[in-house]
């Protein structure tokens, strides 16, 4: 059984008081709601900046080193089809 689950009261023994807590549910505001979605929004976009910034200086070299791979002749493979 989850551990959540062992620490939940049965439906008999929750009680008057929660029960009572239950009826004063309210919706929760579009202010509050858009407070949240901007900062999921900025974390995503931090992320996202981050990632990029972490591949980045890999991605540049890679490209380098095959750049330099054709200048220098070291692909022999597609010397044969330019020519």
């Amino acid at each position: 059984m989850d551990e959540t689950q062992d620490n939940l009261p049965s439906g008999d023994s929750v009680g008057e008081p929660v029960a009572a807590l239950a009826t004063l549910e309210q919706d929760t505001s579009p202010q509050f709601v858009a407070i949240v979605r901007k900062k999921i929004h900025r974390r995503t976009t931090v992320s996202q900046f981050m990632g990029f910034s972490w591949n980045f200086p890999r991605m540049l070299l890679l490209e380098l080193v095959r750049m330099l791979g054709e200048i220098l002749g070291s692909n022999p493979v597609g010397r044969e089809r330019n020519k």
